[in-house]
C-alpha cells in the first residue's frame, strides 16, 4: 500500500482499503480499546499489519465532522483518549492546524511578523455563523495548551482566547472567570480551619488566603497543593498567589519576594512539615514549566522555592535539591545560581556544596567565578571532596546545556561538565594555566589533589577548549 513503513492521511483519498484502516483506528480508540502502538518515530498505531501515522488518525477524525454540524462530545472525548494514548505534544499541531483553517484564516489577518504576529479581523470577512460546539472544542484546545504543553504554549492558548472572543463567544470569558468546571468543587474553592483557596484552571491561577501562623495552617495549604498537583490535570504552568501572616524570607539574596517565596520559607520553620514541603516540590517539578507570576531574571520551575528552603534547613533532602538542579531549565533560569552561590557562603564548599555547584554548573549557561572560591577550595577535605562529586555524579545523564557544551568543545559530556567546575571555582587564568602555578604556590601536602583536580581527561575524551585539559 505504501513505500514507506506508515501511512498518512493522504494515502486514504481514493483507496478504501486504507480507509478502512483508519476507520477501524478511529472506531477502537472511541470504544476504549485502541490497537497497539508502534513507538518507532513516527509514532502510530498497528492496525492488521500496517502502520498508521498517529497524527494522520486524528486529521481523519477531525475530518469526518462538519464544522456546521459538529458533535463535540464525542470529538472531546476522541482528543482525550488520543492525548493519553501519544501525548499532547504529539497532537497539538494538527489541532492548532484544525483551529487555524476554521477560526483563524477565513476570519483574520496577521498585520504584524510570523515571530510576532498581531491578528485582527479582515475588513471583508462574513460574520461568523460558527456554532457553540466549534468554539467549545477550540477552547478545549487551548485549555489543553495551558495543562499539558510548555510553558510557552499559553501564547498559543490566548490567541485562541482572543479568537474566540473576537467571534463574539463569551465562553473564553466564562471560563477565565469560574474555570473549567473539570476540577472537584472541594478543589476549586477550598476552606480549611485556618486557610483557603480558590483554584481556576483556565488561567492557571491558584489563590491561598492563610489567616494564621502555625504548623497546622501551613500544613493544611500544603496538603491542599499536594492533593490539586497530583489528582487532577492543573495546569503545571501556574501562578501561586499567596497571601498570610508571616512576612519572612529565605536567606539568599535575588530571590524575589513574592507570596509563593514567603510561603515556603515560612512553612520550614517547621521540621514536622518540612516531607509535606518535599511532596509538593515532587508534585510540583516539571521541565520547561514556571510559575507564571515570575518573569525575566525571576523565572523559576514550579517548586523552586520548596527546594531551596529544604535545603536551607536539612542536607538530607540534597537528593532532591540533586534532582531538582537536573531537572530545572538551565538554559532559560538563573535563579539556581542565587541559590547556589548563598548556599556556598553559608556553609563553604563541603561535599553537598560542591555537589550542588557542579550539578549547577552543568545546568546553566554560565555559572560565574568568584573570588572567594579559590580560598575555600585551597584545603584537603574541599578537593577531596570535589573529586569525589566528580566521580559520583560523572555519569548523571547530560542535561541539554551540558551536551551543547560538550559538543562545541568536542569533549565528552562528563569533562566538559567538570571543565565548567573548574572555571567556577578558580577562573579562565588559571584554567588555561591548567593549574600550573596553582600547585606551584600550593603547600605540598595539596599538590597531589590539585594535580588529580587538573588532570587531563582519559584518551579520547578531550579537546582544546577554555578549561579542555589541553592535547594529549
Amino acid at each position: 500500500m505504501s513505500t514507506k513503513n506508515w501511512l498518512i492521511f493522504k494515502e486514504i483519498a481514493g483507496n478504501p482499503a486504507v480507509q478502512a484502516l483508519f476507520d477501524s483506528a478511529v472506531d477502537d480508540i472511541t470504544s476504549g480499546t485502541p490497537p497497539p502502538l508502534n513507538q518507532d518515530y513516527p509514532v502510530g498505531f498497528m492496525v492488521a499489519g500496517q502502520k498508521l501515522l498517529g497524527t494522520a488518525v486524528l486529521e481523519y477524525r477531525l475530518r469526518q465532522e462538519s464544522v456546521a454540524d459538529l458533535a463535540y462530545p464525542g470529538l472531546r472525548d476522541f482528543v482525550a483518549h488520543l492525548r493519553a494514548l501519544l501525548g499532547w505534544n504529539e497532537i497539538g499541531h494538527t489541532l492548532h492546524r484544525w483551529v487555524h483553517a476554521w477560526l483563524r484564516d477565513p476570519y483574520f489577518v496577521n498585520q504584524g511578523h510570523n515571530w510576532s504576529a498581531h491578528w485582527v479581523r479582515k475588513s471583508d470577512a462574513p460574520a461568523a455563523d460558527l456554532s457553540d460546539s466549534v468554539y467549545r472544542f477550540a477552547c478545549d484546545i487551548a485549555l489543553g495548551d495551558l495543562k499539558y504543553g510548555p510553558s510557552y504554549a499559553r501564547v498559543s492558548a490566548e490567541e485562541i482566547f482572543d479568537w474566540v472572543t473576537q467571534l463574539g463567544s463569551d465562553l473564553p470569558a466564562q471560563l477565565l472567570k469560574q474555570g473549567t468546571g473539570e476540577l472537584p468543587p472541594a478543589l476549586a474553592r477550598w476552606k480549611g480551619e485556618e486557610a483557603s483557596a480558590t483554584a481556576n484552571d483556565a488561567l492557571a491561577v491558584v489563590r491561598i488566603t492563610q489567616r494564621a501562623a502555625s504548623e497546622a495552617a501551613y500544613g493544611q495549604v500544603l496538603d491542599y497543593l499536594v492533593q490539586l498537583l497530583s489528582t487532577t490535570d492543573f495546569p503545571r504552568s501556574y501562578a501561586i498567589e499567596y497571601r498570610g501572616p508571616t512576612k519572612v524570607y529565605l536567606p539568599i539574596p535575588g530571590l524575589p519576594r513574592k507570596g509563593v517565596h514567603q510561603l515556603f520559607a515560612a512553612a520550614a520553620a517547621y521540621p514536622g512539615l518540612h516531607e509535606r514541603i518535599a511532596a509538593y516540590a515532587h508534585a510540583a517539578m516539571r521541565e520547561h514549566h514556571w510559575y507564571q507570576n515570575l518573569e525575566d531574571a525571576h523565572c523559576a520551575l514550579p517548586g523552586s522555592f520548596a527546594v531551596f528552603a529544604l535545603a536551607w534547613a536539612d542536607t538530607r533532602f540534597a537528593p532532591l535539591v540533586l534532582q531538582y538542579l537536573h531537572t530545572v531549565d538551565g538554559e532559560h533560569q538563573s535563579l539556581q545560581e542565587r541559590f547556589v552561590e548563598a548556599y556556598v557562603d553559608a556553609h563553604g564548599l563541603d561535599a553537598t556544596s560542591l555537589a550542588y555547584l557542579m550539578a549547577c554548573a552543568g545546568n546553566i549557561q554560565h555559572l560565574r567565578h568568584r573570588k572567594t572560591y579559590p580560598a575555600l577550595m585551597d584545603n584537603a577535605a574541599s578537593l577531596q571532596a570535589l573529586l569525589a562529586a566528580r566521580q559520583q555524579h560523572g555519569g548523571d545523564a547530560p542535561s541539554p546545556v551540558a551536551a551543547l557544551r560538550a559538543q562545541m568543545t568536542a569533549q565528552s559530556t562528563v569533562e566538559a561538565a567538570f571543565a565548567e567546575v573548574r572555571r567556577t571555582l578558580w577562573g579562565d587564568a588559571v584554567c588555561q594555566d591548567q593549574g600550573r602555578q596553582l600547585m606551584a604556590r600550593a603547600p605540598e601536602a595539596l599538590r597531589s589533589l590539585y594535580a588529580q583536580v587538573f588532570a587531563p581527561a582519559a584518551r579520547g575524551q578531550v579537546a582544546q577548549g577554555l578549561c579542555g585539559d589541553g592535547a594529549l
